[in-house]
């Protein structure tokens, strides 16, 4: 038999993977191994950095605008996780009842936000929300409500979930198409029996349907859940993190105390504790989502 040259050694066959592995040192683990030793030190980006310990991280328990920017990001998982995972299952179990023609074109239809760059999206929807001429306060005028046409993006109360809901409009089209490929997946006697033993079609989804898509629906909580806590571009392009910090979250925070204050130092510490918040919450959801007999339906 012919020997494939990957069958030799192990340090002969580092050669295939060197060029990968040099790229990854230099853009992925080298400024994270940086972002970790700036953040011990109080540096302006020009002079020699003063060492201060964890004395960046000790500030960060006091400060009271992080905190304001880690509850926001917690309000906006609502938007990014909570309603697209909601509305991507009824969304899903609609679609898979459809017929094939039908299924292809909503399908398309709800996943083309997915394909768009959020920051695209956040100068759109920007421009959507404009209070003098955009079409959003321009067509509830138009129809008798004009007393809640309202400057959306600078009102305290309102802007976090105008952000939000843009953020759950892009992720849902992509949870519902994660879940039809989780329901194809299913065996279909399963439903066949469940409707010969004359179960309804609310019965068949919650007890059949749901449990068999906790695969599917922990990636879908994993993805959505570091795209929250990773989230600057949609809100950076609608709000800048304002009114007032009104959406203010730790990656525009960390911006603005890095490229604007050159505190390049403590910027670095923000984002120590965002990527130890991605690793936390991304452990528990492995831990705590589990697919019931491995997620096997067949």
């Amino acid at each position: 038999m012919k020997r494939s040259p990957l069958d030799a050694n192990a340090s002969r066959n580092l050669i295939y993977i060197l060029p990968g592995l040099l790229v990854y040192l230099a853009l992925v683990l080298g400024p994270i191994i940086a972002a970790i030793g700036i953040s011990f030190t109080e540096w302006n980006g020009i002079g020699s950095p003063n060492w201060v310990g964890f004395g960046n991280y000790a500030k960060l328990l006091s400060d009271e605008t992080f905190y304001v920017a880690l509850k926001n990001n917690a309000l906006f998982m609502v938007f990014y996780c909570v309603i697209p995972i909601v509305v991507g299952l009824l969304l899903a179990a609609l679609v898979w009842s459809l017929r094939q023609r039908e299924q292809f074109a909503l399908r398309t239809l709800l996943f083309l936000p997915y394909i768009m760059p959020t920051a695209v999206l956040g100068i759109i929807w920007h421009w959507l929300y404009n209070p003098a001429f955009g079409p959003i306060n321009q067509a509830l005028k138009l129809v008798g409500l004009g007393s809640i046409a309202l400057p959306w993006l600078g009102d305290f109360t309102f802007v976090l979930p105008a952000v939000g809901i843009v953020a759950s409009w892009y992720f849902f089209g992509f949870c519902m198409v994660l879940f039809l490929s989780g329901i194809q997946r299913i065996d279909p006697s399963l439903f066949e029996a469940a409707r010969v033993d004359g179960a309804s079609g609310s019965r068949i989804f919650f007890f059949i349907t749901l449990p068999l898509l906790l695969p599917e629906i922990r990636i879908a909580l994993l993805l959505t859940i570091i795209a929250s806590i990773k989230s600057f571009d949609l809100i950076f392009t609608m709000t800048r993190g304002g009114p007032a910090n009104a959406t203010l979250v730790p990656n525009i925070y960390m911006y603005e105390l890095g490229f604007q204050l050159n505190r390049y130092g403590y910027a670095s510490a923000v984002a120590i504790i965002g990527a130890i918040l991605v690793f936390t919450i991304n452990y528990a959801v492995h831990r705590l989502v589990r697919p019931v007999n491995g997620g096997s339906a067949s």
